[in-house]
C-alpha cells in the first residue's frame, strides 16, 4: 500500500510545481521543401511549408507537440525524425501510391497528367494553449482538387491534445451545438433544415466539431468540403466569441 501513496505524493508534488512552474514558450520557424517529381506518365509537384518549434528540445511538452505535428503534417504514422526527412518520407510515399506497377497493363495506356500537393502550417500561443493550423490543397487526379484546414490544441505544460470535452460538459455542447447551427442559419440566410439542404447542407451533420482552433477572440469551428455539406458548398467556418461562451 505504500508505494501508491508515495506515487499519488509525487503526483501531487509535480501538478503543484507544474502550476507555479511557467511553460517554456515556443519559438516557431518555418521549414520549407519543395520537390518535382516525374514518373510513368505522371508529375507532381510539392510544396511544404512546416511551422517548427526551433526550441522543441528545452522541454518535453514541446517535443511531444513537435512530434505529433510532424507526424500530421506529413500524413506519417509513428515517424521519428525531423521536419526535413519527414518531407523526403512523404513525397516517397505519395509517389509510390500514385505509380502504377511496371507490368502493369493500363500503365502504357494511362493518359499523362500534372498534379501538385501543397501544406503549410502556423503555430501561436493562445494563453496556455499552443494552436497549430495546418492548410492543404492538392490535385492528383479526378473532377476536381481538394483543400481543407485542420486545427490542433495543445497543452503548453503537458504537451497533449485539448478536445471539447476538456473545455465542455454534455450540456454545455448540446447548447453549443444549437448554437452553431443557428449561427450557420443565419450566415446562410435559412431557417430551416429543408432550406439548409438547398443550399447543399448535410443538417444531420451539423454540430461542434474537433476541427477547432483556440484564439484571443473565443472558438473558431472549421468545417471542411464534405463533413457537413456538398462540395460545392465549400468550406464553413463558425466562430464563437468569449461572450456567447460565457453564457453557455
Amino acid at each position: 500500500m505504500k508505494f501508491p501513496t508515495l506515487a499519488l505524493l509525487a503526483a501531487a508534488a509535480l501538478t503543484a510545481g507544474s502550476c507555479t512552474k511557467r511553460p517554456v514558450q515556443p519559438r516557431f520557424t518555418v521549414v520549407s521543401a519543395d520537390s518535382l517529381v516525374s514518373g510513368n506518365g505522371f508529375s507532381c509537384g510539392f510544396e511544404y511549408r512546416f511551422a517548427s518549434i526551433a526550441n522543441a528540445e528545452d522541454s518535453p511538452a514541446l517535443a511531444a507537440i513537435e512530434r505529433a505535428n510532424i507526424g500530421r503534417f506529413f500524413e506519417l504514422e509513428n515517424f521519428e525524425g525531423t521536419p526535413r526527412e519527414a518531407a523526403s518520407a512523404a513525397i516517397r510515399q505519395v509517389t509510390s501510391d500514385m505509380t502504377p506497377p511496371e507490368n502493369a497493363a493500363e500503365s502504357s495506356a494511362r493518359p499523362a497528367w500534372k498534379g501538385e500537393i501543397s501544406a503549410e502550417s502556423e503555430g501561436s500561443v493562445v494563453d496556455t494553449l499552443l494552436c497549430y493550423v495546418i492548410t492543404r490543397s492538392s490535385y492528383t487526379g479526378g473532377a476536381h482538387g481538394i483543400y481543407g484546414t485542420e486545427c490542433y490544441n495543445y497543452s503548453l505544460a503537458g504537451g497533449y491534445e485539448i478536445t471539447t470535452a476538456d473545455l465542455f460538459t454534455e450540456a454545455q455542447l448540446e447548447r453549443l451545438n444549437r448554437l452553431i447551427r443557428e449561427d450557420i442559419c443565419k450566415q446562410y440566410g435559412v431557417r430551416s433544415d429543408e432550406e439548409l439542404e438547398t443550399k447543399g447542407f448535410f443538417p444531420e451533420y451539423i454540430g461542434v466539431t474537433e476541427n477547432f482552433l483556440v484564439t484571443p477572440e473565443g472558438i473558431t469551428f472549421y468545417y471542411n468540403p464534405y463533413d457537413i455539406g456538398c462540395y460545392a458548398l465549400g468550406s464553413v467556418e463558425v466562430s464563437v466569441s468569449r461572450e456567447q461562451l460565457a453564457g453557455l
